[in-house]
């Protein structure tokens, strides 16, 4: 009897023979090797470091990371959404791909920090994070990669008031990263300083000199976008930092329309290499425009017109009372994300948070649907706020090493 089956075997090892042979010349060629492994799903090229130390350097060098990113440009997997006191130290997740995965984490625990960690800012993939307790410029600072798990802890600043600190990173031009602080100067009140941490040189360095801007310009909500560092202010001009010159230039804005003195943004933000903005001066409206900055930033025009009375059939609750309108509050949903997707042949859409709720809306087509959050079948922890400002992190899968 096994001599009966033994051609079976012996052509089903031939088989295997042959396939192994016919393998071989691309795992032992590297430039072949990268040409496939370039093209995995990141969860998949985590696994693989594991096969060999050959594929370990493959895959950790920085200009892997890099080449992966010009042929796959990273688009956002899910959104953070921070919880509302008292449990404002957790995180609900909300995925936006198409093939759903568990969260990164609901709260972030990579050192121990008596007090907590929280996110300041979420750029291509990195995290800015710092210690919850104390003033700014005693807290400890992070750069935090969720996807590999690795962290590196910023420099100490000096003992002065810090208005901000800007996270800059773009995976298609390099795997170096910096982070831009915005601090007050010693001379006046309202004159500022910046300084500059980069992964690559290291410590804080002063640039720029001291320059004035008003008390309300918010340099705590900055935004990456085409190698420069955005601010904007409701009140006066706005600011943009060039890291390539490192100079500040003013940023043109859309005009405010007439009887409104101040600026009203409902949205500003950069993905897939656009920088967007979405301002509402009417909170009975359901269709406002979404801007996008041109590439030498000299002026913003109209992308897209986006119309939710659709969904307003859905969710009528996104629909203000005549109480809130007598008011002048603001709609009741708020505009948490937009996902560019242009540079990867697909949709782009905006994320709504109406109440407990997170709906997507396709901006060309108006297709909407509801999103699944981590817990609480399927509805997030945070609730809109006429006051609160929506505190939400994109999540983008990235090999960086930080």
């Amino acid at each position: 009897m096994l001599c009966s089956k033994s051609p079976k075997i012996h052509r089903n090892f031939t088989a295997a023979t042959a396939a192994t042979a016919a393998v071989e010349p691309v795992l032992n060629n590297d430039d072949l090797l990268l040409e496939i492994l370039i093209r995995l799903p990141i969860r998949s090229l985590l696994t693989f470091k594991s096969v060999s130390k050959r594929w370990l350097a493959l895959i950790s060098n920085p200009s892997f990371s890099r080449r992966r990113s010009i042929s796959n440009p990273p688009i956002p997997s899910g959104i953070f959404l921070a919880r509302p006191y008292p449990d404002s130290l957790a995180f609900d997740f909300v995925n936006l791909s198409a093939n759903p995965s568990r969260a990164p984490f609901e709260s972030l625990n990579f050192t121990d920090q008596e007090y907590g960690i929280v996110i300041n800012q979420s750029c291509n993939g990195l995290l800015l994070c710092s210690s919850s307790y104390g003033n700014e410029s005693k807290r400890d600072y992070y750069v935090h990669n969720p996807t590999t798990k690795h962290f590196t802890t910023l420099p100490k600043l000096q003992a002065r008031k810090n208005f901000g600190l800007n996270l800059a990173f773009d995976p298609s031009r390099s795997s170096d990263y910096k982070v831009i602080c915005v601090r007050n100067s010693d001379s006046f009140k309202n004159n500022y300083e910046i300084e500059i941490y980069s992964s690559r040189s290291g410590p804080w360095r002063p640039c720029q000199g001291v320059f004035s801007a008003p008390s309300s310009m918010r340099f705590d909500s900055g935004v990456y976008w085409n190698s420069a560092v955005h601010w904007i202010d409701a009140w006066e001009n706005c600011l943009y930092f060039d890291l390539r010159e490192e100079k500040l230039h003013e940023l043109p804005m859309p005009r405010v329309p007439d009887g409104w003195e101040e600026r009203r943004v409902e949205y500003f933000g950069s993905c897939g290499g656009n920088l967007h903005l979405i301002e509402n001066y009417e909170p009975q409206d359901l269709e406002f425009n979404v801007y996008e900055m041109k590439d030498d930033h000299s002026g913003w025009f109209v992308k897209y017109r986006v119309d939710l009375h659709c969904v307003s059939v859905a969710f009528p609750e996104i629909i203000p009372s005549e109480e809130n309108l007598e008011f002048g509050f603001i709609p009741k949903f708020s505009v948490i994300a937009i996902v560019d997707g242009t540079e990867v042949g697909e949709e782009s859409y905006i994320v709504l948070q109406i109440f407990e709720k997170i709906v997507r809306v396709n901006v060309e087509s108006g297709r909407f649907e509801r999103l699944v959050g981590s817990d609480n079948g399927g509805e997030i922890s945070q609730v809109n706020g006429f006051f609160e400002q929506v505190e939400a992190y994109l999540y983008i899968e990235s090999l960086v090493c930080v």
